[in-house]
């Protein structure tokens, strides 16, 4: 790997780890008082309705992904009027389906109603007036994603990064505000649809001063349909990969109802800074591997591969030794002993969360061929059978959320061995199974250990010896999962300036 791809990693890595760790403190702090002010029932509310409409999004035909990802193979090429030519590509594929998204939107407002249980009806028109503003805040995600994509996928992930991490505070800052006042739900959308707004703006503006060849240039009829035929595939695969993340919270809304949403969204709360740091290490990296693609330079693509598993590996089974040790402690100090779901359920979402990072990062690694239809039909395949299991064990097992994650762990099973194998005949690599040995030790270790573990009354107590843990496991899974070489391209990233 060149020291000029390095340092673009080091770069996208650390803005991404950034835009994490704001996003996660805020979360932190911010959550409770959304919960004080709003009621526990409508947090519920608004976190299931984000998670309905992001689905409309996958109707405007994804273009700015397809965009990211061309991008990324073809920056190796020097030819600027191609480059042009695929964002002229990425406009009109996103207007040919715009009618699709208004149509979608529409469905979706209209229905909200009846996707969450147990919802009084003199909510009714409040619920549907957030859905109209978060679905304007969807038409216009396109207008920010266009320069965002070309950002990534020339390596400058980092600018628009940063853009959308102040965009975050803002947006906490003035969720709380609205939400002390009495704007209620209606007053969250506002904020969302105008921090989007000015997001669209700065960041067309970076993109404008840091990509040199940065223009709109009609496709001819041949681009026009390679992108359309690739974004087809990019727009289902949204599709796709928005079931297998929200499927949990759906599943819970629509059986359980807003108040256990509440409660799953503070246990999950560790699961999803685990998912955020993986997939956004993952994402700091694969435009770098994209270019060695998009060149055929596969002995070093492999070994990029590899240091982009091991380094996932790490992350994935650190956060899981965190989560089954301190996961009780953590949420009954933060909200309440009645926000934890339980040790049980608690060693079910971990198992989710390693299943889920593990197929989304080959996925990542397999968009970057840029075929990717066998990976969204299997992909597919799985997201449904999850959900259906998930409804099946749901009753089977009387009712209990329990059997709810059990139905969702069995049905991606498929997902996680389809996906590693497509990466590895792409990439004519081998797996390392040893290192799911370690994975399987340190999950079944610190889950016995949970149960052992002492009860805190107070974080003055717990900080150090969360800190203990986290050091202890961060040692250990250090030497477990990382090669050598793995281990001398992140300190040579580490180093570079």
């Amino acid at each position: 790997m060149k020291i000029s791809s390095l340092r673009s990693a080091k770069l996208n890595a650390l803005a991404s780890y950034a835009s994490f760790i704001v996003n996660s403190i805020l979360s932190f702090f911010v959550s409770p008082f959304l919960v004080q002010y709003l009621g526990s029932s409508n947090f519920g509310i608004w976190k299931s309705i984000q998670k309905y409409m992001t689905f409309a999004t996958v109707a405007d035909g994804r273009a700015t992904q397809a965009l990211k990802w061309v991008i990324a193979n073809d920056e190796s090429n020097q030819n600027v009027l191609e480059k042009q030519q695929a964002v002229g590509s990425a406009l009109k594929v996103w207007s040919y389906f715009l009618p699709f998204v208004l149509v979608f939107i529409s469905i979706i407002v209209w229905k909200l109603p009846e996707l969450i249980n147990g919802l009084n009806s003199e909510l009714y028109p409040k619920v549907q007036n957030l859905g109209v503003i978060l679905g304007l805040n969807l038409l216009i995600n396109p207008l920010i994603g266009i320069p965002d994509a070309i950002l990534v996928g020339t390596n400058n992930g980092y600018r628009s990064t940063l853009i959308k991490t102040v965009g975050i505070i803002l947006s906490n800052f003035f969720m709380i505000l609205s939400s002390y006042l009495g704007y209620g739900l209606i007053g969250l959308g506002v904020v969302v649809l105008s921090i989007t707004c000015l997001n669209s703006i700065f960041i067309f503006y970076v993109c404008k001063r840091s990509v040199s060849w940065l223009g709109i240039k009609n496709p001819s009829k041949l681009q026009l349909q390679s992108f359309l035929g690739f974004s087809f595939w990019v727009l289902i695969w949204s599709f796709v990969s928005k079931l297998i993340l929200s499927t949990e919270i759906l599943l819970i809304s629509y059986l359980l109802g807003p108040q256990e949403v509440s409660n799953y969204v503070f246990s999950a709360y560790l699961v999803q800074l685990c998912v955020a740091v993986a997939l956004s290490t993952g994402s700091a990296i694969t435009p770098t591997l994209g270019k060695l693609i998009g060149a055929k330079e596969w002995h070093k693509a492999r070994k990029v591969t590899e240091v982009i598993r091991e380094t996932i590996l790490f992350i994935t089974a650190f956060f899981s030794g965190l989560i089954l040790l301190v996961n009780e402690n953590f949420v009954s100090l933060w909200v309440g002993d009645g926000f934890f779901l339980g040790s049980h359920t608690n060693l079910m979402v971990v198992l989710i969360m390693i299943q889920l990072v593990m197929f989304r990062i080959e996925g990542q690694i397999q968009d970057l061929s840029l075929e990717i239809r066998n990976k969204v039909l299997v992909g597919g395949i799985g997201s449904v059978l999850s959900f259906v299991l998930g409804l099946i064990f749901y009753g089977v097992m009387d009712t209990r959320v329990e059997g709810l994650f059990i139905g969702v762990l069995i049905g991606r099973v498929s997902l996680n061995i389809a996906f590693k194998v497509m990466v590895n005949q792409m990439m004519n690599i081998k797996t390392n199974y040893k290192s799911l040995v370690y994975l399987g030790f340190i999950v079944t270790s610190c889950y016995v250990l949970g149960w052992q573990m002492p009860s805190f009354h107070s974080w003055i107590s717990f900080i150090p010896f969360l800190l203990f843990l986290s050091v202890c496991l961060f040692i250990l899974c250090y030497f477990l999962f990382l090669s050598n070489e793995s281990k001398d391209k992140i300190l040579l990233m580490l180093k570079l300036r």
